[in-house]
């Protein structure tokens, strides 16, 4: 009888539904994941690295690489906008040269070349000060050869070039990024753009083999105009190119200048002027945790 009297109990319908209890505590905001992140290399053409903007995580920061020359026909180089060009440590012989049997440290024709420090705004005493002869010593190296910063974003950057001497707009629903070089003061005192105002840059050449930047990347918006822009580096030392086989393109303006040729500083006037920006919000997001 007992157990009859449990088991009535158990199969008898249940009582009337429950008032809604009370809302809980607010759970932790979730995290975002990015997968494919845009990775980016910013170059100060100084001897301090740049900064990665706000909003964008910084990878690494080194000296800015540009390309090998092994001979007349083998040179390679790497864009100066990836991750590529931004070498963690300075280093004359970075490759060897390989054959089926054996493999060769350093030649006389290996050369690294590296993106060298450029002048302060309307400095034109900058080329005669800098050593006519080769350098080794690592304070030398820091001296002269560019820095730069890699960085992690999930927004990518657009660059727009005027074609003009006057510093473009960004397209709707963009605004212009801070410069990420505006914490290294000039030299010479000159202001420095608090926004990533520039010249719009092409490629160098080096006895006829040429490099650059492609012209969407924030690479080809340099905020130096200078014209010492390769140090060329063998394995005893380096050099600051300053030869007629050494020269450096940019994109001219709509309404370029009557003469054939200017001094180099002034030929600004008719050099196209560049602006990197971004969307708005990307300057308040942070990259969520790494896979892995």
């Amino acid at each position: 009888k007992q157990w009859y009297q449990r088991r009535v109990a158990i199969t008898a319908g249940g009582g009337a539904k429950g008032e809604p209890g009370k809302s809980g505590l607010p759970g932790k905001a979730a995290e975002n994941i990015q997968l494919n992140p845009y990775i980016v290399a910013f170059h100060s053409q100084k001897n301090v690295a740049p900064k990665c903007l706000e909003g964008m995580t910084e990878l690494w920061t080194g000296y800015s690489f540009m390309f090998v020359d092994a001979g007349q026909d083998n040179k390679w180089s790497q864009n100066l906008g990836s991750a590529g060009s931004c070498m963690r440590e300075f280093r004359r012989e970075i490759f060897a040269e390989c054959a089926y049997d054996k493999c060769f440290r350093y030649s006389g024709q290996h050369k690294t070349n590296w993106l060298a420090v450029a002048a302060d705004p309307g400095d034109v005493d900058f080329v005669r000060s800098l050593p006519r002869g080769g350098f080794n010593t690592q304070e030398k190296i820091d001296q002269y050869i560019s820095r730069c910063v890699v960085c992690e974003t999930i927004f990518k950057l657009v660059v727009v070039h005027s074609k003009t001497t006057e510093n473009p707009y960004c397209p709707e629903g963009y605004d212009p990024v801070l410069n990420p070089s505006r914490h290294i003061p000039n030299g010479n005192g000159a202001r420095v753009e608090e926004n990533w105002h520039g010249y719009s840059f092409w490629q160098v050449s080096s006895y006829n083999f040429g490099m650059g930047a492609n012209s969407e990347s924030a690479a080809s918006c340099l905020t130096h105009f200078s014209p010492t822009p390769i140090a060329a580096c063998e394995s005893a030392s380096c050099k600051i190119a300053m030869t007629d086989r050494t020269r450096n393109f940019w994109q001219m303006s709509q309404y370029p200048a009557q003469n054939d040729y200017e001094d180099f500083f002034e030929s600004t006037s008719y050099i196209s002027r560049c602006t990197v920006c971004r969307r708005p919000e990307a300057k308040d997001f942070k990259m969520g945790p790494r896979m892995g």
